[in-house]
């Protein structure tokens, strides 16, 4: 894997380590080991703690449209990798539980069913859109523990999430329809006296990437305008210590391998394709398999193209030895886009023009490595 320039997540300095720490704060036992630089800057005597994932905000996307001067660049105490597939269900999953994706279960954007290839935050049909009957269904099929749910805590616990993204159960959830509404309900929750810890999750800066790239100046502007909020808010909070980190980075889209359109390979499949759109996985009708590989070659220069079980051996999505279960939705093949930067488009497109300029869910460095950053007004 180490010819194709990818970034391997590393569960010794990755999310579930930061998401570790963050448990062990709590008073919790974590799972896996913590991240030193993170746990040392953790303050006991902040009166508020908050945990802010900001979705996409990888480290290279700082680099790229930040100067060294900023606030969030100049409070960065470390860059670790995110999980693998770098995506937003697998990784905000770890950041919340403190698991590898192995252990949680929640392995890509969307997983296979027994066929039914369903989006695991939005409860849907990929691929039709309908929403299941059980909306619960992933939940109860895929349960995990957040690191936050014990009862023994000495902190109060707030999730601060927009209202149409997945909820985490949390007796104190504060919910927001926009950036300003979010900021004045942290304000407001800031205020109060007992010590609090508030995990707040913002998607916004994703979104403006997967529609306008990483580098537009409509995403420069508004990561210059978040870093000059996220600074203001510190300084009117000196009491407050800001953990802020993110799921994953994002890479510019260099072009699109339309398997919706191949049906030479889709008649290979029992099943239709899974996860995402670059990290995608395949189910092969059993005697198909040389037909498969030889079908797949016409991607071969953007996709490597591996077998499941070499990965799960590797430790590419953790340890499955204590959820066995969760290997049934790996299927026997995974496509791993390379730096040529393209994605699969997997169903027929209704407006090309709204494919992803913007994306992730690969193993390059822009979309595998994070930073982690510990801020306090008191600076």
């Amino acid at each position: 894997m180490q010819n194709h320039n990818f970034t391997l997540p590393n569960f010794e300095n990755s999310i579930v380590n930061v998401a570790a720490s963050m448990s062990q704060f709590l008073g919790n036992q974590p799972q896996h080991t913590t991240l030193p630089a993170l746990t040392k800057e953790l303050d006991p005597k902040s009166r508020n703690v908050i945990f802010f994932v900001i979705d996409g905000m990888g480290a290279k996307i700082l680099e790229k449209n930040l100067p060294a001067k900023s606030f969030l660049r100049r409070h960065q105490i470390a860059t670790v990798t995110s999980v693998f597939p770098s995506t937003t269900a697998a990784a905000t999953t770890s950041l919340v539980s403190a698991l590898t994706p192995a252990a949680h279960g929640w392995l890509a954007w969307t997983l296979d069913f027994n066929g039914a290839v369903v989006e695991l935050f939005r409860s849907r049909n990929f691929y039709t859109k309908e929403f299941l009957p059980d909306r619960d269904f992933v939940r109860k099929t895929l349960p995990y523990p957040t690191f936050w749910s014990s009862k023994t805590l000495s902190r109060r616990i707030f999730t601060c999430m927009p209202e149409i993204s997945y909820k985490y159960p949390t007796p104190n959830q504060i919910l927001y329809q926009s950036s300003r509404e979010m900021w004045h309900k942290l304000h407001q929750t800031c205020k109060t006296p007992e010590p609090k810890f508030i995990y707040t999750y913002f998607p916004e800066l994703d979104s403006l990437m997967h529609h306008h790239g990483t580098q537009s100046h409509k995403v420069r502007h508004f990561l210059q305008k978040l870093d000059r909020k996220i600074a203001t808010f510190a300084r009117r909070h000196p009491d407050t210590q800001l953990v802020i980190t993110a799921d994953h980075g994002q890479v510019d889209v260099k072009g699109y391998a339309y398997l919706c359109h191949d049906t030479e390979l889709q008649n290979c499949l029992a099943h239709p394709p899974a996860w995402d759109f670059r990290a995608t996985s395949f189910s092969v009708k059993p005697g198909y398999e040389k037909q498969f590989l030889q079908a797949f070659q016409k991607y071969a220069a953007d996709f490597v193209l591996y077998p499941f079980q070499d990965l799960i051996d590797q430790g590419l999505f953790g340890d499955f030895s204590q959820h066995p279960q969760n290997r049934q939705y790996c299927g026997d093949y995974l496509a791993i886009g390379t730096d040529t930067n393209k994605i699969m488009v997997l169903q027929h497109p209704d407006n090309p023009k709204k494919l992803h300029h913007g994306t992730h869910s690969g193993m390059t460095a822009d979309e595998m490595l994070v930073p982690v950053i510990v801020a306090t007004g008191k600076e």
